[in-house]
């Protein structure tokens, strides 16, 4: 698994904003897992400067239990 962002907050749309760990953002349709390795959602859209993007993740679940900066993953 390759280390996608970590999880800061949910939008008031109810989609998660994920801090990308690195400048190349993930592909759309990429999903999320957990550290866990538990399905948390879909990268739906990225936001941000170019040079420190933001993924917008559509979670796969209506509860999201999520820590803030809890590490978030991609395969």
């Amino acid at each position: 698994m390759k280390r996608l962002g970590y999880f800061l907050h949910i939008s008031p749309s109810g989609r998660m904003i994920v801090k990308l760990s690195s400048p190349s953002p993930p592909r759309l349709g990429s999903k999320v897992f957990s550290s866990r390795g538990e399905l948390i959602g879909v990268v739906v859209d990225v936001i941000g400067p170019v040079k420190a993007p933001y993924a917008v993740v559509k979670p796969v679940k209506q509860e999201v239990s999520l820590e803030r900066y809890e590490e978030l993953f991609t395969r």
